[in-house]
C-alpha cells in the first residue's frame, strides 16, 4: 500500500499554455526569425540612389550598400525575401549584385527580380554578375586533380562529376544559370537582358566594381533593363476555418493552430488578374510543426482543380515562410484559367499543427 500511495498521480498543476511564437522571439529571436518576415527599412539615402545588393564585407562607395548581416555602420540591414519598402517604388538609379543570385532558389530569384523592377525607375539596369553554368559543366568535364586545383585542394574533388556537384554548391549556391536561363527568368519579371564582360556595363556607375572576371573565374555578367514595371498587388486573408487564433506575433503575421486536417485560408485580392501578366505569387506563411513533407501546403485558384490542388515543395526555398509560384507554373495550378482573384490556401497538413499567417502577394506585369 505504501508503495502505491508513493505512485499515486501527483494533483494536475496549471494547464500548459499553449505554444507562444512571441515568447519565442523573446527567448530566441534567431530561430523564430525563420518562421516570420518583416519590412525592410528603407535607409535614408540623397539622389541619386545606387543599391547594392548583398554586399558582404565589400562596401561600395556612391551606393546604399545593404546585406542581412551588416558588419558596420555603412551597411543597411536588408533582407531579400522581407517585404520591400514602397518608399522606394520607382526610385532607384541602378541595382547591383554579385554573386548574390545565385543563392536562392529559382523561385526567390523571380521574387528578388519582381522587387527589383518596383523599386528601378523606367528604363534603369539592375546588374547582375554571377557564376556561368555552361562555364562550370565546361570546367567539369575536363577536370583534373592536379595539386594545386582549388577544389581539390580545399574539399578532396577527385572526378569532374564532383567537381559539378562542388562548384553547384559551394559556399551555398541554390540555383545557377545560363544566360539562357537568366533571360528567360528576366523576361518574366519585366526586364530585358543585355549581356556584357564582368567588367563593362551599359551603365558607367557600373563599370570596373566587378569583383570577378571571366578570365580568371566561372562568372558571366549582364545588365537587366526594366522593359515593363511590375506591380505588387497583396491581400490579407479574408477568412480562416478549421484553425484557432493562438497571437497576433507582429504587424501581418499571425500564429495560428489547426484544429482539424487541412486547414483552409482564404484570399481575395483587390481586383481580378491575368495569368498572362504574373511574374510570381508568394503566399506569407511557415509551418512550425512538420518538416519533412514535401507537398505540406497546397493552393487552389478560382476554385479550379479543387480535387486536385498545388503542391508546394518545401524543399526548394531558403526560408520557410516563402511559398512561391512562378509565371510558369501557373498554367500547373490553374491550367483553364485566364484570369483569376480568389486564393485558396492550405498551411497545414494535420490537426494540432502551428502555422504563421500573412499576405498574398502578386507580382504583376503592367
Amino acid at each position: 500500500m505504501s508503495l502505491l500511495k508513493r505512485w499515486t498521480r501527483a494533483p494536475a498543476g496549471p494547464a500548459t499554455p499553449a505554444f507562444s511564437l512571441r515568447r519565442l522571439a523573446q527567448e530566441n529571436p534567431a530561430l523564430a526569425a525563420n518562421y516570420l518576415w518583416g519590412t525592410n527599412a528603407a535607409p535614408p539615402a540623397a539622389p541619386p540612389l545606387y543599391v547594392h545588393l548583398g554586399c558582404g564585407e565589400r562596401v561600395l562607395d556612391g551606393f546604399v550598400n545593404l546585406d542581412f548581416l551588416p558588419h558596420d555602420d555603412r551597411v543597411a540591414a536588408w533582407n531579400l525575401l522581407d517585404v520591400w519598402p514602397e518608399a522606394w517604388s520607382g526610385a532607384v538609379e541602378g541595382v547591383f549584385s554579385e554573386d548574390v543570385l545565385e543563392h536562392f532558389f529559382y523561385a526567390e530569384q523571380a521574387y528578388i527580380l519582381c522587387n527589383a523592377n518596383r523599386v528601378l525607375r523606367p528604363g534603369k539596369v539592375a546588374r547582375v554578375l554571377m557564376p556561368s553554368l555552361p562555364r562550370l559543366v565546361e570546367y567539369s568535364t575536363d577536370y583534373q586533380p592536379a595539386p594545386d586545383e582549388l577544389l581539390h585542394q580545399a574539399f578532396g574533388v577527385e572526378t569532374g562529376a564532383d567537381a559539378l556537384n562542388m562548384g553547384l554548391r559551394f559556399s551555398g549556391h541554390r540555383w545557377l544559370h545560363s544566360e539562357e536561363s537568366l533571360r528567360r527568368l528576366a523576361a518574366m519579371c519585366g526586364f530585358d537582358l543585355v549581356p556584357t564582360a564582368c567588367a563593362t556595363s551599359t551603365v558607367g556607375k557600373f563599370n570596373g566594381i566587378n569583383l570577378r572576371s571571366e578570365t580568371d573565374s566561372l562568372s558571366f555578367a549582364c545588365d537587366l533593363v526594366k522593359a515593363r514595371p511590375v506591380a505588387r498587388v497583396a491581400a490579407a486573408p479574408s477568412a480562416v476555418s478549421g484553425a484557432q487564433l493562438v497571437e497576433e506575433v507582429a504587424a501581418g503575421a499571425r500564429l495560428y493552430v489547426a484544429t482539424a486536417d487541412r486547414p483552409r485560408v482564404e484570399y481575395a485580392l483587390p481586383a481580378r488578374v491575368r495569368c498572362a501578366d504574373v511574374a510570381c505569387l508568394n503566399l506569407r506563411s511557415a509551418n512550425l510543426s512538420s518538416f519533412f513533407e514535401h507537398n505540406l501546403k497546397w493552393l487552389v485558384l478560382d476554385g479550379l482543380r479543387r480535387d486536385n490542388p498545388w503542391h508546394f515543395d518545401e524543399t526548394l526555398k531558403s526560408r520557410p515562410c516563402m511559398n512561391l509560384v512562378t509565371h510558369n507554373q501557373l498554367r500547373l495550378v490553374a491550367p483553364d484559367a485566364t484570369s483569376f482573384q480568389a486564393l485558396a490556401f492550405s498551411p497545414a497538413a494535420k490537426a494540432g499543427e502551428y502555422f504563421t499567417l500573412g499576405p498574398a502577394e502578386a507580382f504583376v506585369l503592367q
